[in-house]
């Protein structure tokens, strides 16, 4: 993996705290890809990073005399070089290697000889006492994006210090999330029932027992909706955030005490690994926290500002935040459409989090997709599972019917997204769910012409 071999690399020349601070920057950028493309240059060019990263390296993409690579504006590899200078001299520095445009390790010797010469930032780095100072070093004097706010630090210290527990042991929990998040014999969801005495309440702080807060196998409840985020690395940090809850003892259940698992998260630095204070959530109240701690740490203010929600207003507030409603037969009676991070809701009674990723939608998983922080990319169409042909889903899927007259049809749930078709009075659309504006407007997410798209709630009614 890229990540063991950028630690090795680094850390024979700085400290830990230095190496995961620019680890978690470089993940940030580029998902620890050295070929990868700013994603407007995928879309302006409507290639992959592979055709590109081929495309410079044999020549092609320059033309003449002309260095195309170094000008085109796109930012590109480790650390998204962007400024014409450095791509030029990166560039340069692969032709005199005899390497790849996209070679991890001649992109980190580049990186080096950038970072070593930069005296302020070296003294920061190697007297760097948390991750976080070296991360704020990298962001300020190496990286400097536009937004250099608050959150966006947060954000990249987390990274970075991901990797410090990983490589470094700076951890209280060594998790490994790959066994529950990619189990191929159990699917595992996180779930919060009752406490040590199996009442809601009275119960002593903490998890006494092992199964107050717990990794369990899926179950059918039965579910009356999934609700879904569609930033995938979002919702992968969602269900690590659950997994971590559920394996730190220290986590119980208790109603009457429910806020106090989210006063504790955040006096950990929003990681449940680190928690060393009992305390309680429920079932709705521990997710919410976990939801709300990711929405800190990407800095997305309608997560943050979630409250802790309760079974029966989890589904509105949830929609407002910008989560999608999805209420197909196959998210709700089975595991093999769910996604790592989407909350099973059974309204009025109960909530969970799914944790393992369903075996039918695995090919439209990929959350290690980075969007360039300085440039707000236009949104991707939301990644719906197709309809199965198994005898187990012979069900028809819900439609929404088309009642307006000639009703546009958008790329994402809102007017401010381009039309992609209009549908007609009468048509039936394959229905997988819907989400509520902060105008409380609905947007119901429809099939259309072998793809996704929304449509108003005003103009389509669902069918069952």
């Amino acid at each position: 993996m890229n990540e063991g071999r950028i630690w090795t690399f680094l850390s024979e020349r700085l400290p830990p705290f230095a190496v995961a601070g620019i680890m978690g920057n470089l993940y940030a950028e580029s998902g620890l890809n050295p070929c990868n493309l700013q994603n407007s240059g995928n879309t302006r060019l409507g290639v992959t990073d592979e055709v590109y990263t081929q495309a410079v390296d044999s020549g092609e993409y320059n033309s003449g005399m002309y260095d195309r690579f170094s000008h085109d504006g796109w930012g590109y590899g480790l650390a998204q070089w962007t400024y014409p200078a450095r791509k030029e001299a990166l560039l340069s520095y692969a032709k005199a290697y005899g390497t790849s445009i996209g070679d991890l390790d001649m992109q980190l010797r580049f990186l080096w000889s950038e970072m070593r010469n930069q005296t302020t930032l070296i003294t920061l780095l190697r007297s760097a006492r948390t991750v976080r100072e070296a991360s704020d070093a990298v962001l300020t004097l190496y990286e400097r994006p536009s937004d250099q706010s608050e959150s966006v630090k947060l954000k990249r210290a987390v990274y970075g210090q991901r990797y410090y527990d990983q490589f470094a042991g700076g951890n209280t929990m060594a998790i490994d999330y790959d066994k529950y998040l990619y189990s191929t014999l159990i699917h595992y969801i996180a779930n919060s029932g009752s406490d040590e005495n199996k009442q809601y309440k009275g119960g002593r702080a903490g998890d006494q027992t092992g199964h107050e807060a717990e990794l369990k196998k899926w179950y059918n409840r039965p579910w009356t909706v999934v609700l879904r985020y569609m930033d995938q690395a979002v919702a992968l940090e969602i269900a690590k955030l659950s997994i971590a809850m559920c394996l730190n003892d220290n986590v119980g259940y208790d109603q009457n005490q429910r806020g106090t698992y989210w006063t504790q998260l955040k006096a950990a630095g929003y990681d449940p690994s680190k928690i060393t204070v009992a305390c309680e959530e429920d079932c709705t109240a521990g997710v919410s926290a976990n939801v709300k701690c990711a929405g800190h740490i990407f800095g997305i203010k309608a997560l943050e500002d979630l409250p802790l929600c309760t079974s029966r207003n989890m589904r509105t507030q949830f929609t407002k935040a910008g989560f999608i409603a999805l209420t197909d037969k196959k998210f709700l009676t089975g595991y093999e459409y769910l996604l790592p991070g989407d909350i099973l809701l059974y309204e009025g009674h109960h909530a969970a989090c799914n944790i393992t990723l369903g075996k039918k939608i695995k090919d439209q998983w990929n959350p290690d997709y980075q969007p360039h922080p300085d440039e707000p990319d236009e949104p991707d169409e939301p990644d719906v599972p197709d309809e199965d042909d198994d005898d187990e889903w012979e069900l028809e899927p819900p439609f929404a019917v088309i009642t307006g007259s000639s009703v546009n049809v958008r790329k994402g749930p809102s007017v401010s997204y381009g039309v992609i078709g209009h549908a007609h009075k009468g048509d039936e659309l394959h229905y997988f769910g819907y989400t509520l504006t902060d105008e409380d407007e609905s947007w119901v997410l429809v099939e259309f012409e072998q793809q996704t798209g929304w449509v108003s709630g005003k103009y389509a009614k669902v069918e069952e």
